[in-house]
């Protein structure tokens, strides 16, 4: 630091420290969706766990539909099909069913053949139909799994998902930083007061 007074002490190679500052902006966006996509995961996880705990995972067809996708800037999470199989129920499951419509037989088939352990696929398909027509008549009452994993995970002051994941990147970047700094760059120069 060059200074014309006599008697000052500087600190120098803070500049180093502002180089590595003017790059931290992608690394913290790029933490950021890290983090989302963490906390995406987490969610799913936790739903996952809700299927099993409400003991709603028989098939085994909705808990694997559960996945993140993240596509750009874009990222999704939920339970959905991507493989052309019909796990479209995550709603009906989620939120009930009214009455009035009937569900495919065919998925409550399979889902009655695993449930019951039956060996006979004209029995599971015989209840199976009689169960879908159950269902259009009366409706099912709601399962929640996925809004409780959500609201887990976005309510309260802990530090997780996005915000941890964005205050580590900020911290590794100034601890980085300085650690350059103390390194290579710590000059303290002192320069005596003539008298």
């Amino acid at each position: 630091m060059a200074d014309e007074r006599n008697g000052y002490i500087a600190l120098e190679g803070v500049d180093q420290v502002v180089k590595a500052l003017a790059g931290a902006d992608q690394a913290v966006v790029k933490a950021a969706f890290d983090g989302l996509e963490t906390a995406a995961q987490e969610i799913i996880n936790d739903a996952k766990d809700n299927l099993r705990q409400n003991g709603n995972n028989v098939t085994g067809l909705l808990r694997s539909s559960g996945h993140v996708i993240r596509k750009g800037n874009d990222i999704t999470a939920g339970f959905f099909d991507t493989t052309n199989r019909n796990s479209g129920y995550a709603l009906y499951l989620e939120f009930g069913r009214r009455a009035g419509r009937m569900p495919p037989p065919d998925e409550i088939a399979a889902w009655v053949y695993k449930r019951f352990h039956l060996k006979d696929w004209k029995a599971a398909n015989s209840l199976g139909w009689a169960i879908a027509k159950r269902i259009a008549v009366e409706g099912t009452d709601p399962h929640p799994f996925f809004v409780p994993a959500v609201n887990k995970r976005t309510k309260g002051g802990e530090m997780s998902g996005v915000a941890g994941s964005v205050a580590k990147a900020v911290m590794k970047i100034l601890r980085g930083a300085t650690a350059r700094f103390a390194a290579e760059g710590r000059r303290i120069r002192n320069t005596p007061k003539d008298n």
